[in-house]
């Protein structure tokens, strides 16, 4: 008893099944998470290294180049980028994905320990999973008010980023615009000189008097006592009655000399919302969060807190919510399921229009959907746009099997008048070979998309196991469920009478051209297969087609280039401009920009570091605004050309990748020594993205004009007047900036940093460092300017120091659009080689998107024929010829045009997901050919037909399953490839590949599969004639 005819006589244990089934999938869909995309984050790891005061040089040298050779070892590092900027050094060690970055620190921080003999002004590196640097922040919102700034850092800093941080899902939380809190004492160099005071004994008085030491315990009887020295100062009020006098001297206090206050550290940034002071907090994910449940944790979180520090005077606002934009990704999505399911309802009504049939073939829609989340749960899958995307596919083709037994079981039970039982049985068994095949092939293109690394297979995997998933549950379904419900209630085919009859006229009278059509289609497959001439014109113009097609088609690209509502527009001033002076040049552009069509909130962050001087555009949604993000930036763009600035860098927070591997930035490194030459290559690879065509923005990290002020120490007259250098550079550093003291204050139980400084107005020009007064620490009676023991000189310095693998480069990145990246990347590639010099020890390295698209199209090379490949093989098993097969593949041809011309004519990218839909046809259009050979294979072999007319023969009785089936999985994809908004780039190429090379391909089939198969029949007749072989039976 085979599984048709068990199924048709168990039907509880059918129906059991299939609840359990859809139980079991419900129960599995609410355990899983909801994001926009599967995680492709490379595995990174941050080390930031403080060295206060210091320029990049010293920090590139003292800091990060022994670092980066203390961890050159480390396991599974792939490359390493650094950054060694003015007091901060900042190391980013990138790994092999899947690698336990738990393990991975512990293994850094081992390293990095033994490095010794740092300066004393580093400060211990601190290690990071990630960083705004490589990661998305997933939400930003903003803190303004009446309050003051500085309470408001104070609240950030200590609490709000805190209980922020402790929300399950979140990785981090980062803010900008804070005033740090500082008791600064700002020393009057005229009355320290009058009291032969110098700055480390101010700081050395301070250290000496706020002081709470422990003074060890005693014991009373049976009672222990501690014992604690409590000297710590808490107000500006205490600060300046410290004693700074020396033994035997008149008394002194710090307020004779020095003024102190209770204000904030001297600003590194300003950050204004919609103009308002204020600060903004950047919440970043923990890889494989459920970022939509975060997000309303956090949304949560903000609403108590706006609760508490409401009325003291703070207002907190959301800005940017991903959760927003995946939400409406997840409803397009969900939407063009549900519409490719009526659409897929619909063709069964127009061709079967009894609802008793539609309704057995529709039972394998829920069942195939609704089991694929057990799959998916078992896997570890999310529930994203990608994999509901690849459900909304599997639809047309989840009714395909179930289509065809249910047609041949009725030709079975009314055209040869079969009892039910035998109908279902016999029908089912003799199509079973060819739909398991079909079905095989189908899933087993994907076989080599599951073998693919990378980003590319993290995010085609899933996809290849949810369609495979679905289409073996409807072939389960195909081969249990159909004959059962069919053995029941299906019932024979009548015209309807009356009402019923004027009502479906219109289905019946599209009856009447489907008929026409197929008796046209048969004419011309009589046509072609009479003649040996027409049959080979007929392959050679399809040949000529397919090679037009190929040539109509542009160079591939790498992901989608779309992205969320959300631009980040770098704002590079040129090297020196003050913070005062970035400031208001970005107002001017705020002022300008809030009042572009489809910006939501601006939010400005001016900062003294280069790289993070920036604006954010939280931008409307583009179907909400009718303005694209890209028409904003561009925009935003042509508004900055007549202010004073070197570039503006506008960058959409893309879907894939990261802020450095976009897949619309044609990324180079230019590595070498000096910084001069590799300049002069920066410049002429900057040139040449401004001659190619379809570059919009350029922009590089490297920043070598940064006015800079060096003090020259002469050591023998220095050590004549009692000094050594470090005595000269930190009065140099305390009357500029000021040093801190090793003590802190409290306040609250928070503590605050203690400043040392001289007066601004001191230092307002270059020559004013050369007039700062040094007091030997040797004899306080000498005093003398700093000219007397060094020389002050300007020149100019880099912004900041960039190491890729150790070694020195610069980043130059080309933003495209309207181009595909793998063109614009040949075409800079060849004029770099043709027109740029680069010395001894100097190259270049393409990065990013670049590197990830030539190894997608080395893994297309070899998934493409492997797929071609497993399904021959699949083939000649099933047939037991090696030349059948090959008519069967060559519809492929077929396909490919189809889906080039409509590639072509559409605009629609061609990315890795249009080549995934290239790959998934590989599949799809083999089987209504498998079908078709199948059955005229059976009608030679077992009945003794003749090849022509049984290949005419089988293209009538298979053509109505063929064609209800292609039109089924076309119209289940229309609505994927039509749909605009949030995240529907990602799939709107793939589906667009399918449908045009299923139509042509399905169109076709019944005329060119035929005739290549006479063909190659006629040869293998001529060349290779093989007696069969005869078992003599016992």
């Amino acid at each position: 008893m085979n599984i048709a005819e068990s199924s048709v006589r168990l039907p509880i244990t059918v129906i059991v099944r299939v609840l359990l089934v859809l139980v079991f999938g419900y129960v599995c869909v609410t355990f899983l998470i909801v994001e926009l995309k599967p995680d492709t984050e490379q595995p990174v790891l941050v080390v930031t290294t403080r060295f206060s005061g210091a320029a990049p040089e010293e920090v590139e040298g003292e800091v990060t180049t022994r670092f980066e050779e203390s961890i050159s070892g480390v396991t599974n590092m792939v490359y390493t980028q650094s950054f060694s900027r003015h007091g901060e050094s900042l190391i980013m060690i990138f790994f092999k994905p899947g690698t336990n970055l738990d393990i991975a620190a512990s293994e850094l921080q081992r390293n990095l320990d033994r490095v010794r003999d740092l300066p004393r002004a580093v400060e211990t590196p601190q290690i990071f999973k990630a960083s705004d640097r490589v990661s998305l922040p997933v939400y930003q919102f903003a803190l303004t008010g009446s309050a003051d700034l500085v309470t408001m850092s104070t609240w950030a800093d200590k609490e709000i980023a805190p209980r922020i941080k402790r929300i399950p899902g979140v990785g981090d939380c980062q803010f900008d615009g804070n005033r740090t809190r500082e008791m600064r004492v700002t020393f009057d160099a005229e009355r320290l000189k009058a009291r032969r005071l110098t700055v480390e004994e101010i700081k050395r008085f301070i250290d000496r008097t706020n002081l709470n030491q422990s003074g060890s315990y005693f014991n009373e009887g049976d009672r222990e006592w501690t014992v604690r020295t409590v000297g710590e100062l808490l107000t500006a009020e205490a600060f300046r009655k410290v004693r700074i006098s020396k033994p035997g001297e008149p008394i002194l206090h710090l307020s004779d000399v020095a003024r102190v206050e209770d204000k904030y550290e001297r600003p590194e940034s300003y950050c204004r919302i919609n103009g308002q002071d204020g600060i903004v907090f950047n919440v970043f994910n923990q890889v494989g969060a459920d970022i939509i449940s975060t997000i309303d944790e956090v949304n949560e979180e903000i609403r108590l807190m706006q609760q508490e520090y409401g009325p003291l005077g703070a207002n907190f606002q959301a800005l940017y919510n991903q959760s927003t934009y995946i939400r409406d990704a997840v409803r397009i999505v969900r939407s063009s399921l549900l519409e490719a399911i009526i659409l897929v309802l619909l063709v069964l009504f127009v061709f079967l229009k009894h609802w008793r049939s539609i309704f057995i073939v529709a039972t394998s829609i829920p069942v195939s959907i609704v089991g694929t989340f057990i799959g998916m749960y078992l896997l570890g899958y999310s529930i994203n746009v990608l994999s509901l995307a690849g459900l909304a596919l599997s639809v047309g083709m989840i009714v395909d099997d179930a289509i065809v037994v249910l047609e041949n079981i009725y030709r079975h039970r009314y055209e040869e008048k079969k009892d039910i039982v035998s109908a279902c049985v016999d029908g089912t068994r003799e199509v079973g070979t060819a739909v398991l095949m079909s079905t095989l092939t189908t899933a087993a293109v994907f076989v080599p998309v599951l073998m693919l690394t990378g980003e590319v297979g993290t995010l085609f995997g899933p996809v290849a196991f949810i369609i495979s998933c679905a289409i073996f549950l409807s072939l389960f379904d195909a081969f249990t469920v159909v004959p059962m419900l069919a053995s029941r209630w299906m019932t024979e085919e009548k015209e309807p009478s009356g009402f019923l009859k004027k009502l479906m006229s219109p289905l019946y009278e599209l009856d009447r051209v489907g008929n026409n059509v197929s008796e046209a289609l048969i004419r011309t497959l009589r046509f072609f297969l009479n003649s040996w001439i027409r049959k080979t014109g007929l392959i050679l113009g399809v040949l000529i087609i397919l090679l037009i097609s190929y040539w109509l088609l542009p160079r591939m690209g790498y992901l989608p280039t779309g992205g969320t509502h959300l631009l980040r527009i770098k704002v590079e001033t040129y090297e020196g401009t003050s913070l005062q002076e970035k400031s208001r040049l970005m107002n001017i552009l705020e002022n300008r920009w809030k009042d572009i069509k489809g910006v939501h909130h601006v939010v400005s962050i001016p900062n003294r570091n280069m790289p993070r001087n920036q604006i954010y555009l939280v931008c409307e949604r583009e179907e909400d605004s009718g303005v694209s993000i890209n028409q904003i930036a561009r925009e935003a763009y042509a508004s900055s050309k007549d202010l004073p600035l070197k570039a503006i860098d506008p960058v959409r927070f893309p879907l894939f990748g990261n802020m450095y591997s976009r897949s619309n930035v044609v990324d180079v490194r230019i590595r070498g020594k000096s910084y001069e030459v590799i300049n002069e290559i920066v410049q002429q690879i900057l040139e040449i993205g401004r001659n190619t065509r379809g570059v919009v923005f350029r922009y590089t990290d490297l920043y070598l004009r940064k006015p800079q002020v060096e003090v020259r120490v002469d050591d023998e007259r220095a050590v004549h007047y009692g000094f050594d250098v470090k005595d000269i550079a930190d009065a140099v550093e305390s009357a500029v900036g000021g040093q801190r003291t090793d003590t802190q204050f409290d306040v609250d139980g928070r503590y605050f940093y203690i400043r040392v400084m001289g007066q601004e107005t001191d230092i307002t020009t270059v020559s004013d460092i050369g007039r700062i007064i040094l007091t030997s620490p040797q004899d306080s009676n000498i005093q003398i300017p700093l000219t007397s023991v060094a020389t002050v000189t300007t020149t100019f310095g880099p912004l900041q120091i960039n190491h890729y693998n150790s070694r020195r480069n610069a980043r130059v990145q080309l933003t495209i659009q309207d181009r595909s990246l793998g063109e614009v990347f040949d075409e800079v590639v060849s004029k770099i080689n043709s027109t740029v010099a680069f010395p001894v020890g100097y190259t270049y390295v393409p990065f990013g998107a670049v590197n990830e698209l030539r190894k997608l199209n080395e893994a297309i090379k070899f998934v493409f024929p492997l797929s071609v490949v497993v399904v021959y093989l699949l083939l000649v098993m099933q047939f037991q010829s090696f030349i059948r097969p090959l008519s069967i593949l060559l519809s492929l041809p077929l396909s490919i045009i189809g889906a080039n011309f409509i590639v072509k004519l559409t605009g629609t990218p061609f990315d890795s997901f249009t080549i995934l839909g290239y790959i998934m046809m590989v599949g799809l259009v083999v089987k209504n050919a498998i079908i078709l050979i199948t059955y005229a294979v059976q009608l030679m072999d077992e009945q003794g037909v003749g090849r022509d007319e049984a290949l005419v023969l089988a293209s009538i009785r298979r053509m109505r399953p063929i064609f209800m089936t292609a039109i089924a999985m076309v119209l289940g994809m229309l609505p994927l490839a039509l749909k605009s908004g949030a995240g529907a780039e990602i799939y709107n190429g793939l589906a667009m590949a399918v449908i045009g090379g299923l139509s042509v391909a399905t169109l076709f089939t019944l005329i060119f599969i035929p005739v290549v198969y006479t063909v190659l029949d006629d040869i293998k007749q001529r060349v290779w004639k093989v007696s069969p072989l005869v078992i003599d039976k016992p």
